[in-house]
């Protein structure tokens, strides 16, 4: 398991010394189509190896550089996270960033089976549900594309799964830099910035995945809220929630981890607060996040100056 760093440089090197015999295949031209057994000729009886190229106890390693990577699923599953639809086969990437870095996952439906219905996780420090941290846990791979912040120390443990019983070829991208705004959903509410003006907002999630990732965390459904400002001046935000939504702020310029300019989770009875003094006019983004995936309600207030 990913339990210790000895143990993760163990299970990456020892990936990256089979990744030419792995489930999953990275795309590299001497890299073949299947894997094979010990006769050098195609096997297929390795796929119920719990130690097999693409578990949690042996991960394939995943370059730090955009790429494409490939692989075919089928037999028993060995890894399940909180967002269901994955009690089929899985394969088990594992990132090491050599720096701050946003992290792009797009699905490349045209180079996978059409009846393969894939599941995505992202589990930061661990590999299953129970271990470290889930950046991403969503059943929407296949429709939209999504990011996480990847962080210098840590390792990434990045999961293409499936439902009970699923099976076929798939292919993925990962890119490094900034996702369009776009990807994070904006919502259509716009909070202009008047002196001595409050901008007041309340909604309601159930439990899921949200869009919006950054330094204070973020897995769960969000508001990110375009902030027009006009002057330079304090802005200041209170949130307030209930249930089990645990609340994150953050300004930001763009829908990237890397363009946020302060957050806070800091807060105790649901409550954070997150004060900033705008510099210049401009389009920000002020994010009303959850460190966790709980259901749950919040209250909005922003202040100006």
């Amino acid at each position: 398991m990913l339990g210790s760093s000895s143990s993760v440089a163990s299970s990456l090197a020892l990936a990256l010394a089979l990744s030419s015999v792995a489930c999953g295949l990275r795309s590299d031209p001497f890299a073949p189509d299947f894997v094979l057994d010990s006769d050098g000729m195609p096997s297929d009886d390795d796929d119920g190896d719990p130690n097999r190229a693409g578990t949690c106890t042996n991960p394939i390693g995943l370059p730090f550089s955009p790429t494409i990577m490939r692989g075919e699923l089928s037999g028993p599953s060995f890894s399940e996270g909180w967002c269901g639809s994955d009690g089929g086969p899985e394969d088990v990437y594992l990132l090491v960033p050599d720096y701050d870095v946003d992290v792009i996952l797009t699905y490349l439906s045209g180079e996978s089976d059409p009846e393969f219905t894939p599941t995505l996780r992202v589990v930061e420090n661990g590999c299953e549900a129970s271990q470290g941290i889930t950046r991403v846990c969503t059943r929407s791979f296949a429709d939209d594309q999504f990011h996480f912040l990847a962080r210098a120390g840590n390792t990434y443990a990045v999961v293409i799964d499936t439902p009970d019983g699923g099976e076929g070829r798939y292919a993925f991208s990962v890119d490094f830099g900034w996702p369009t705004i776009d990807t994070c959903d904006p919502h259509p509410e716009v909070i202009e910035q008047i002196p001595g003006s409050a901008f007041l907002w309340n909604n309601d999630f159930t439990e899921g995945q949200g869009r919006v990732d950054g330094f204070c965390g973020g897995p769960g459904r969000e508001n990110m809220f375009p902030l027009q400002a006009s002057y330079p001046g304090n802005m200041f935000a209170r949130v307030e929630t209930s249930g089990a939504f645990a609340p994150v702020l953050s300004l930001r310029t763009d829908c990237a981890a890397l363009s946020e300019l302060s957050c806070n989770s800091a807060g105790a009875g649901g409550i954070t607060e997150l004060g900033y003094y705008i510099p210049q006019a401009g389009l920000y983004y002020l994010v009303v996040d959850q460190g966790q995936i709980g259901a749950g309600g919040y209250s909005l207030r922003v202040d100006f100056e």
